[in-house]
């Protein structure tokens, strides 16, 4: 093994590895999804045993820490990251060790890929900067592909599949808006709602005139938005197709509460909004993970203010003016996102010069949300989306 910057030891076994298939971990579909997310950068047996352990967020957050500082001690560089990033997911705003678990993420992140040709840089955004990763394409450069993430991921955890494009002669530029990884974290920017001024940032930054934009999970709302406004974007990939961020929210409480939490937030009813989601977070830890998760990301207040925030998250107003290149993808058994929103953004497109719509099968094991479980054949799928884009 070679030593890296830091003076550990890197990784002999390949960071990203070529698994297929969406794994039964646990019963909890959460949990569940988490260490199928993990999973092309973890070992396996390591999170068969994890899961057994598991019975609550707390649980999720001690077991996740433990496995990251005893693979620190081993070396193991490239997965002790992933395991302080998988402890940090579910760790509290609130809590101290957050922040601790994001910044050993990435310094342990920087130390596994020191050997790497790749540029790390920061762009100027408002009172802050927005974090970004760019990889030089291999050969002659076929496209720019811009990416970036939605409500919790960091850049870092796409860098090693991204490669794989800018290995094929693609140039990669990842980047963090407001409201995400380190632009949050680091400089305390806030998700905002006009998410081509963030991408025009980025282009203006780096030269770009042209470029495909891809938006993942909440980024495929936020790259429709883009794409609105952005015409430097010639291409859009939602990956995966979102309509409404707060649709998602809701589709998660059930059709009786859905009507009743529309019903108070159309007539304003803010202090009965507060004191239900109060009673809700005071009762069940995931709950209240997730309400401060969604206020810190977007600097809201209240539940109130939050929900309206994520009503205001939509592609229904924008779609018509998308005009671009479209590639929608969607995953048939998505815990997160309803399956109506795939078959809507398709339907709204009607000014794209043309929409590509793909949903993903368990029979594929890609029918989860990202279509955790085969990256393989969904990253295949866009660069041979994008190549027939640019041949056309």
């Amino acid at each position: 093994m070679e030593a890296d910057t830091l003076g550990r030891q890197t990784d002999e076994t390949p960071v990203m590895n070529d698994i297929v298939g969406y794994r039964s971990f646990h019963a909890d579909p959460n949990f569940n999804y988490q260490f199928n997310r993990w999973l092309p950068y973890l070992p396996e047996d390591e999170l068969i045993e994890a899961a057994r352990r598991v019975n609550s967020l707390p649980t999720f957050q001690q077991v996740m820490f433990e496995l990251a500082q005893k693979a620190e001690a081993e070396n193991r560089t490239s997965k002790a990251a992933f395991y302080y990033r998988g402890a940090e997911f579910f760790t509290h705003t609130s809590d101290p060790e957050k922040p601790i678990a994001y910044q050993k993420f990435q310094e342990l992140f920087a130390a596994s890929t020191a050997g790497e040709t790749y540029e790390s840089d920061r762009i100027p955004f408002d009172d802050g900067f927005l974090p970004m990763i760019s990889i030089p394409a291999k050969g002659e450069e076929i496209d720019t592909l811009v990416v970036h993430g939605g409500f919790d991921s960091f850049i870092e955890e796409f860098y090693w599949m991204m490669k794989e494009h800018a290995e094929a002669g693609y140039r990669v530029i990842l980047f963090e808006g407001p409201g995400q990884g380190g632009a949050l974290h680091k400089y305390g920017l806030k998700m905002t709602h006009d998410w081509a001024r963030v991408v025009g940032a980025v282009l203006d930054h780096m030269k770009v005139e042209s470029c495909t934009l891809m938006g993942i999970s909440l980024g495929g709302c936020l790259a429709m938005r883009a794409a609105a406004k952005e015409k430097r974007i010639e291409r859009v990939v939602a990956n995966d197709a979102m309509v409404s961020f707060y649709g998602c929210l809701a589709n998660r409480l059930g059709e009786s509460k859905a009507k009743l939490l529309g019903f108070l937030l159309r007539n304003n009813l803010a202090a009965i909004v507060n004191r239900v989601m109060g009673k809700a977070v005071a009762a069940d830890s995931t709950t209240a993970w997730a309400v401060a998760h969604g206020l810190n990301v977007t600097g809201t207040k209240t539940p109130f203010e939050y929900l309206k925030w994520a009503q205001a998250m939509t592609t229904g107003e924008i779609s018509a003016k998308v005009t671009q290149d479209v590639l929608l993808l969607g995953a048939k058994d998505d815990h997160l996102v309803p399956l109506n929103q795939f078959f809507s953004q398709q339907a709204s497109l009607t000014n794209a010069r043309s929409v590509t719509a793909r949903l993903f099968t368990a029979e594929e094991e890609a029918s989860s949300h990202c279509h955790v479980g085969n990256q393989i054949l969904v990253q295949k799928l866009i660069a041979s989306w994008i190549m027939e884009r640019l041949e056309s």
